[in-house]
């Protein structure tokens, strides 16, 4: 029996909802074949391009660091020490 066959019988037998999850691991698989790593100098270019898209969006620019730190450090309960 041939590999396609297999995986195809397989799936057939899942529900629906996971045969959903099948098609979205191989739509993934196939767009991860088609990326090609990038070079050192490719990477940096386009790091830099996102970091300076971020800076420009500022998408923290309504935040109060004093205020989200003090949220953070928020007393909490530990998980099992009830």
């Amino acid at each position: 029996m041939q590999l396609d066959q297999t995986i195809q019988q397989h799936v057939a037998r899942m529900p629906l909802p996971l045969q959903g999850e099948v098609l979205d691991f191989v739509l993934f698989l196939e767009q991860k074949s088609r990326c090609q790593p990038l070079v050192e100098g490719e990477r940096r270019a386009a790091l830099a391009v996102v970091l300076e898209k971020n800076a420009t969006l500022n998408p923290f620019a309504d935040v109060d660091p004093i205020t989200w730190v003090g949220e953070q450090r928020l007393d909490r309960t530990l998980p099992g020490r009830d």
